[in-house]
Order: C-alpha cells, then structure tokens, then sequence
C-alpha cells in the first residue's frame, strides 16, 4: 500500500536534488547536500522521504556493497556499478528493458518497471588506476 501523499519542503528538496544529479547519491551523501540548504534537517527525515519516494515509484532505489543509492531519473535505462571503485554509471539501452519487460511472463503479475545492474570493472579500475 502506498502512503498518503503529503507534500513536504523537505521532499520537494530532495527529488529535485535527485533529478538534478546523476551520480547515485547514499541517503547520506543527499542529507549532507540538503543540509545546506535546511541545517534543522535530520537523517531520519531524509531516510523517510527517500524511502516514500522509492515506494510511490517517483525515485529508483537499489543497493551494492550494503549501500543504498538512489536515482532520480525515471528514464528507460539500466546501472553500471564497478566492482573495483564502486562508481555507479547510467547505461542508456532502452532496448534492455523493453526486452525484458515484454518477456516477463508472469501470470499473477503484471510488471510496471524493470532495474537492471551490470556489475563490472570501470575502465580505469581495469587499467589499475
């Protein structure tokens, strides 16, 4: 079940944050940025509104190395993550998730959204620094 909408400052802050980077920030690093602009701010608020916006499906939430990071680009696209750095990247192949959204089948289950991670090695991480 989806919460209540409640449109907050707070909120509001934060998915514009979301939509104006594309580095895949923690909960952290996002309080850290939000911070600035609203000091009284906690971690707790910043973690609820993340997690609402994850629910209603207006942010993309994923986890690697027991982090989660977030995105705010709702576009037709799948995440490179390196194993060596940890760097998170956009790969833009719609043609990726349409195919897999047209070949779930699932009888009691009617896909909306598919995430793809490739895990990999970034290019300098391959080249060892």
């Amino acid at each position: 079940m989806i919460p209540v909408r409640r449109n907050t400052v707070q909120r509001a802050m934060i998915l514009q944050h979301l939509k104006s980077v594309d580095t895949h920030p923690t909960a952290e690093q996002i309080y850290a940025r939000i911070k600035e602009d609203i000091p009284a701010i906690s971690l707790a608020t910043v973690y609820r509104n993340l997690n609402f916006l994850a629910d209603s499906g207006e942010v993309i939430r994923f986890e690697f190395r027991g982090k989660t990071h977030f995105d705010g680009d709702m576009s037709s696209h799948q995440h490179g993550i390196c194993r060596g750095c940890g760097r998170v990247f956009d790969i833009f192949k719609k043609s990726i998730s349409d195919y897999a959204m047209k070949n779930c089948r699932a009888s009691e289950f009617k896909p909306f959204q598919v995430n793809v991670l490739f895990i990999g090695m970034c290019k300098n991480c391959r080249k060892g620094g």
